[in-house]
């Protein structure tokens, strides 16, 4: 009998550490436009496919056109199937649109082609009374994403933490379920299918309380 009321007892202790005073907040996702294939730099006569992601006032990723446009025609030009063409030396920016919605890159043409940086990291911070420290990269192997929390990493205890790729710092509406949480401190490593996600598909990384809806930190992507 006691022992039944210890492990009740410790139950609710893990639950009250989740929910305490917590409201769970319903944050408002902006629409977002995200530039996932692209270079920083390429040569004149050279050709290349950009790609992009549209995310909806829900955070869900849809299937909207997107609007593709170039700074300058006669240095690169790009239709709208995103195929841009490097016509004469010269910098500018492509930008792609849906609605109001927009991300921008700025492409050098010149002498050579070259890829952008295949990684991009942050740093986490604790929401309410929540502790979330630590840096954290994302990765793009080639074949896949991998995120790593270094080994500064450290999460309060709670039941059913998961972490989430989002657009937004609370919410995770649309965003993408990595996985459970493999420890509360120290070095981990998750691996994501880029059939889910592209290296620059979202702006933060989340630590979510599954059961309760509530987040406990957040990062967001320097880049």
């Amino acid at each position: 009998m006691k022992k039944s009321i210890y492990l009740l007892a410790a139950g609710l202790l893990a639950l009250s550490s989740c929910i305490g005073t917590d409201i769970v907040e319903e944050a408002v996702v902006p629409e977002a436009v995200a530039i996932t294939a692209s270079i920083d730099s390429l040569m004149v006569g050279d050709s290349f496919v950009f790609s992009a992601d549209y995310f909806d006032m829900l955070g869900r990723r849809a299937d909207d056109p997107v609007i593709w446009s170039s700074s300058d025609n006669a240095i690169i030009d790009i239709t709208q199937a995103g195929v841009a063409t490097a016509l004469a030396q010269g910098n500018v920016y492509i930008r792609a649109a849906v609605g109001a919605a927009q991300d921008s890159i700025r492409v050098n043409s010149g002498d050579v082609t070259s890829t952008v940086e295949n990684q991009r990291m942050g740093m986490f911070q604790g929401l309410r009374s929540y502790n979330v420290q630590g840096i954290f990269t994302l990765t793009d192997t080639g074949d896949e994403l991998e995120l790593t929390f270094a080994s500064d990493f450290r999460a309060s205890n709670g039941p059913g933490l998961f972490i989430y790729l989002s657009n937004a710092s609370t919410n995770v509406n649309g965003g993408i379920e990595v996985g459970s949480i493999q420890a509360n401190s120290g070095m981990q490593t998750y691996t994501i299918s880029k059939q889910d996600a592209q290296l620059n598909s979202y702006t933060h990384v989340v630590i979510y309380c599954k059961p309760f809806g509530v987040a406990f930190g957040f990062g967001e992507f320097d880049n």
